[in-house]
């Protein structure tokens, strides 16, 4: 088959599919057909930018909800997978064995958590992820957590 746009004889597999054809192909074959596309990109680049401007206008409500599912859905896993790793798998506290995911927390087993968490511009459970899971923190439950922030001990360890 003769591309209309090289008049160059290539295969038919060189030929972009259209089902609206006699020959189920199009015209002009791949890389005509590809070249033409990136001119055209190129330039209409201002016709772009405004359908893609009043796009955004018209979906702006489900393009924020989308991001704020999917960013929820990332930092939740994120979670998860910093609490299985630092609990070795047990998903529980460390002190008392508190098992509900809810009541878990990320500790820094050398306090100063919050002084780091102040210098953190994401999501500690995304960072540590994005960093091999470092040393230096452990599983708690909140209870046992904030006792050791506030107390220096654990009612727990005190009770062994």
């Amino acid at each position: 088959m003769i591309c209309n746009k090289c008049h160059i004889d290539k295969d038919i597999t060189e030929f972009p599919k259209r089902t609206d054809t006699k020959k189920g192909v199009r015209g002009t074959c791949k890389l005509c057909t590809n070249e033409s596309k990136r001119q055209w990109w190129k330039n209409n680049r201002n016709v772009r930018l405004k359908y893609a401007q009043k796009w955004y206008a018209n979906n702006r409500k489900k393009i924020i909800k989308q991001k704020i599912s999917s960013n929820l859905k990332m930092r939740r896993l994120a979670r998860l997978d910093c609490i299985e790793y630092y609990s070795n798998g047990k998903n529980c506290c460390e002190c008392c064995g508190e098992k509900h995911l809810e009541f878990l927390a990320i500790d820094h087993i050398s306090g100063k958590g919050g002084k780091h968490r102040k210098n953190l511009k994401e999501y500690l459970p995304l960072i540590l992820k994005r960093n091999n899971y470092p040393t230096g923190y452990r599983i708690l439950c909140h209870n046992c957590n904030m006792s050791i922030g506030f107390y220096g001990y654990c009612p727990h360890n005190k009770e062994k």
